[in-house]
């Protein structure tokens, strides 16, 4: 195959949003690393954006969404809450049952962050022109 062939590119980005190595890639599609190197800058944004749904499909698959693990986290702290406000606390300290509660709503915090997707902006737009960076860049 030809390293311009539009098939082996499209197979390149697809092994590479799943997390292949250059050494791996190289390997397996006969191209020069500094050749996989400039293909991944080139299509840096499909490849990040491919990696993102992925993942959330893996996640999905082994029910670790992040609407998952929210409802999870939230039963906890409800729990946790409801044990809190029904106890006389001589088994755990407040300040044990407060720092649980803390740590829980960081984690929330941690797992409910949006997804955000970018694409190059074409260089023959005005826009372009204005941007220092040309992506445009957007939340899922």
């Amino acid at each position: 195959m030809n390293s311009k062939d539009p098939a082996l590119v499209e197979r390149f980005i697809e092994l590479r949003a799943q997390g292949w190595s250059f050494a791996r890639l190289a390997a397996e599609l006969n191209v020069s690393k500094p050749t996989l190197i400039n293909w991944s800058r080139l299509h840096q944004h499909r490849i990040r954006n491919l990696r993102l749904i992925e993942m959330e499909a893996v996640a999905e698959q082994l029910k670790v969404s992040r609407r998952h693990c929210l409802e999870s986290l939230a039963t906890d702290e409800r729990r946790l809450r409801e044990e809190l406000a029904n106890r006389d606390l001589k088994d755990i300290p407040t300040t044990r049952l407060l720092q649980l509660v803390a740590a829980l709503r960081k984690e929330a915090n941690k797992i409910n962050y949006a997804l955000n997707l970018s694409e190059p902006v074409s260089t023959d737009t005005p826009l372009a022109a204005q941007l220092p960076d040309p992506t445009l860049s957007w939340e899922a």
